[in-house]
């Protein structure tokens, strides 16, 4: 580290609070870009190769929106050089984390799945699509809300009180991109009570971001629990969508849900485990 030089970020290093925004923004602006590119290439090779005979569209789109997430992360790290070792290296027990990463999923999916069987709502499987989506999601999502900005915050705060702060303002950002859903025929009831589900989903996919140190965990429990949610037929689209409005039940289902993800948040980010947490971070950061 010493005989390195790390770039100055006069700009994000201002206010952290407003790096993160930023960090956010660009960090879509990028991946657009990546994937544009991406995209043109593949457009290229079609005057050659056929492809569209064995792969479909959607399929491939797929495919360039998780290859341009990946680069952001590789952007990221290379822009923080030689300060930051990566999104993707976790200093602690990586399959420790992805087990637990699966517990959480069970603790907040099973309690929903059982109140769908017993009011005999309806279970769609999954499709290619619906695949497609969830995998969209938890990569492309992943990266512009936890593991760009989020990892950015953890540079810039110096004591654990603070972690709180940076989970709060990447998981404000996640829920308010889905206010987007409205342009997409979303209903407002159903768009409103998807804000407040996120709200809690952001602060869940970023408390394991952060106890863990790897965006794997977030990107892992993201993707699945966005194959469950699409697997309501009744309420949810295929790309994600949700078209109807939504009830009474949906709203105490809801609003429960938001309970137990910030139940879940609160133990994960607990006080006493502030210090653990700082000094997984410094590591990362090199600052130790």
């Amino acid at each position: 580290m010493k005989d390195k030089k790390i770039i100055k970020h006069r700009i994000l290093d201002h206010n952290y609070g407003f790096g993160i925004v930023l960090l956010t923004v660009l960090a879509f602006i990028l991946m657009q870009i990546f994937g544009g590119v991406i995209g043109s290439i593949f457009g290229f090779l079609t005057v050659f190769v056929d492809y569209t005979k064995v792969i479909s569209m959607n399929t491939l789109m797929t495919i360039i929106t998780v290859v341009a997430a990946f680069l952001m992360l590789a952007l990221h790290k290379r822009w923080f050089y030689p300060e930051f070792e990566g999104n993707l290296k976790t200093s602690n027990n990586l399959g420790r984390w992805l087990l637990i990463t699966l517990g959480i999923l069970l603790l907040i999916v099973v309690p929903d799945a059982i109140a769908m069987v017993v009011n005999g709502k309806p279970f769609a499987a999954p499709t290619l699509t619906s695949v497609c989506t969830s995998l969209v999601a938890g990569t492309s999502e992943e990266v512009a809300f936890r593991g760009v900005p989020g990892s950015y915050g953890m540079r810039q705060i110096n004591e654990g009180k603070k972690i709180p702060v940076v989970m709060l303002i990447t998981s404000v950002l996640f829920s308010l991109m889905h206010a987007t859903n409205l342009f997409a025929g979303a209903s407002p009831s159903a768009t409103l009570v998807q804000l407040v589900t996120t709200l809690g989903m952001g602060a869940l996919f970023c408390a394991i971001y952060l106890r863990s140190g790897t965006i794997i965990t977030a990107m892992m429990l993201h993707f699945l629990y966005d194959v469950y949610a699409l697997m309501n037929a009744e309420a949810v689209s295929e790309t994600g969508i949700m078209v109807n409005g939504v009830t009474k039940t949906d709203v105490i289902a809801n609003l429960i849900l938001f309970v137990l993800e910030m139940l879940v948040v609160c133990f994960l980010l607990r006080k006493s485990v502030w210090d653990e947490v700082m000094a997984l971070w410094s590591k990362k950061w090199n600052k130790q």
